[in-house]
C-alpha cells in the first residue's frame, strides 16, 4: 500500500474519532464543553484530507499485504469508541492531590439566595468558604450539595468531585465529609445533600489553613440518591 493510502486510512480514523467525540457526550469525560465544536470542526478537516488522500490518483498503488496492516490504524479509535474509558472517580478520587489554595485568601462574593429551602452550591465554594473565608459566610446557613461517595478511612463517606482546569489531567478533587447519613452508601454513587457546615476551619489570624489537610464536615439532614449529570466535573473553580 502506497504511503498516500495509509496517510488516508490514519486520517480518516483520527477525524472520525474526533467526530464522534465532538457530537457525544463521551467527551466530557476528557475535556471542558467549550471544546466539543472545537473536536468537530478538526474531525471534518481530518476526514476531509483523508477521503482526499484516498482518491487522490495513484492512491491504491502498492503491494496488497500492506492494506491489512493500514486497517490496523483504525483499532485504537474503534477501540476508544467501544471501551471508553468512565469519568473520575472515587478510586481517582483516593489518589488523587486534593485542590490547591489557589487565590483563596480574596474576596468571597455573596451567597445565592436559597432555591427549595437551601443554597445550592458547588462543592468547591463549599470548601473555599469553609476553609478560607473569616467572615464565616456558611454559618447557620442550609446549602445543597452535589457529588460522588467516596469511602473514608472512619467508615463513613466523602462527598467528593473533580474541578477541572481545561481536562481530566488537570483535574483535582474537592472532598467534604459527611456526618449525620446512617445510610451505607455505595462507592461512587451520585448523592444530593443538604445540610449545614459544621464548624469553619477558616482561622482568625491572618494565617491560611493547609487544604490538603483540611476537609470540611457538612452535617446532613437530607440525602437523597440522584442519576449522574451530564458534565460530571466542575468548572467555576471557586478561588480562582
Amino acid at each position: 500500500m502506497s504511503d498516500r493510502r495509509t496517510q488516508g486510512t490514519l486520517l480518516l480514523a483520527v477525524g472520525g474519532m474526533a467526530l464522534f467525540l465532538g457530537r457525544s457526550d463521551l467527551a466530557l469525560s476528557y475535556v471542558r464543553a467549550f471544546i466539543q465544536p472545537l473536536l468537530l470542526a478538526s474531525g471534518a478537516v481530518l476526514v476531509a484530507l483523508g477521503l482526499a488522500a484516498l482518491v487522490a490518483p495513484g492512491a491504491g498503488e502498492g503491494h496488497r499485504g500492506g492494506s491489512r496492516v493500514a486497517w490496523l490504524l483504525v483499532l485504537p479509535p474503534l477501540v476508544l469508541i467501544l471501551v471508553a474509558p468512565p469519568p473520575l472517580g472515587s478510586y481517582a478520587a483516593g489518589r488523587r492531590a486534593p485542590i490547591s489554595a489557589g487565590a483563596a485568601g480574596g474576596s468571597m462574593p455573596p451567597l445565592e439566595q436559597p432555591v427549595n429551602g437551601a443554597v445550592p452550591m458547588e462543592l468547591s465554594e463549599f470548601f473555599y468558604r469553609a476553609v478560607f473565608d473569616e467572615r464565616h459566610s456558611l454559618d447557620g446557613v442550609r446549602v445543597r450539595l452535589l457529588g460522588f461517595v467516596s469511602p473514608s478511612h472512619d467508615g463513613g463517606y466523602l462527598l467528593a468531585r473533580f474541578a477541572m482546569f481545561c481536562c481530566a489531567a488537570d483535574a483535582q478533587v474537592v472532598e467534604v465529609a459527611v456526618k449525620g447519613d446512617g445510610v451505607r452508601r455505595p462507592a461512587d454513587q451520585w448523592l444530593s445533600i443538604e445540610g449545614y457546615l459544621r464548624a469553619s476551619l477558616a482561622r482568625g489570624d491572618g494565617q491560611e489553613v493547609d487544604p490538603a489537610s483540611a476537609i470540611p464536615e457538612l452535617i446532613a439532614d437530607s440525602v437523597t440518591p440522584v442519576p449522574p449529570p451530564r458534565d460530571r466535573y466542575e468548572h467555576t473553580l471557586f478561588g480562582y
